[in-house]
């Protein structure tokens, strides 16, 4: 087990996730002190045999709070892009933070693009059910998505983190598709999702003292900071009923084929 920052675990081995033999042990959660999960995408599965790698992608909470020490892991990592899919607004009380200052390329990609204090695109979905949330990312927030899925097919651009505020739900819907596209089996991205529920303590506390995210707390109906397996376990039910999968939608809202095979390529490595 290793110690995550600010008090609790997670476990360093595959068993964490209920699918030892889909998941390679090593440690998963990298321990910065300003943002809390930031976590790799390594070491699972995909139906062909082979293995996301380690040390290629990462997915993550906000960046804005990271510390010198923060900084010098991350560039010990390597990672040369930073795909924020955060509002503008967001970014706008937030700023990027620290890794601003480096030659790290960024892109803002925001998932929810805002007007006059409403999202535009697609209708939000009736209600507070985030797996209807999620499909409506896949809508409002298609061409975000569909420039994320092509910066990450691109071997220049790896290693790479994406994030937004918590790491939860544009971020999970992001994982979901870049995991789904490569193969990994639903029960392993529903558990990989589901991770960031022992994170979720540290974040609402960051929301509770941080004056840029006060805003945020007394707007947001509490139920949109659980974490639970059903959600990520309907989404993908119906992206697979509905649009046939993450590959499909990718390809038919504008991703080349010929990107995915590359990603898969590049991601992949074969197993043991």
């Amino acid at each position: 087990m290793s110690t995550a920052p600010g008090g609790g675990t997670l476990p360093a081995s595959g068993s964490h996730l209920g699918h030892d033999r889909g998941v390679e042990p090593r440690p998963r959660l990298v321990p910065l002190t300003g943002a809390v999960n930031f976590r790799d995408l390594g070491g699972y599965l995909s139906g062909d045999g082979r293995i996301t790698r380690w040390g290629m992608l990462f997915r993550s909470d906000t960046l804005h709070q990271l510390t010198g020490s923060d900084v010098a892991l991350i560039e010990s990592l390597g990672v040369t892009t930073v795909i924020d899919l955060r509002t503008d607004h967001e970014l706008e009380r937030t700023g990027r933070g620290p890794l601003s200052d480096r030659s790290i390329e960024y892109h803002h990609l925001s998932v929810v693009r805002e007007g006059a204090g409403e999202a535009m695109g697609a209708p939000a979905p009736v209600g507070d059910v985030l797996s209807e949330r999620y499909l409506w990312y896949l809508d409002t927030g298609r061409q975000a998505l569909v420039d994320a899925l092509v910066v990450l097919a691109r071997r220049e651009n790896l290693p790479a983190v994406f994030h937004c505020a918590a790491g939860k739900d544009r971020t999970g819907v992001l994982a979901a598709l870049v995991l789904d596209i490569l193969g990994v089996e639903p029960g392993i991205i529903v558990a990989d999702y589901v991770l960031t529920a022992e994170r979720m303590p540290l974040i609402l506390e960051r929301y509770r003292t941080d004056p840029a995210f006060v805003e945020r707390m007394a707007s947001v109906p509490a139920s949109r900071f659980s974490v639970e397996a059903d959600t990520m376990a309907q989404f993908l039910t119906r992206l697979h009923s509905r649009f046939g999968g993450a590959r499909r939608w990718a390809t038919d809202a504008g991703v080349a084929s010929e990107d995915l095979d590359r990603m898969a390529d590049t991601l992949l490595q074969p197993g043991s």
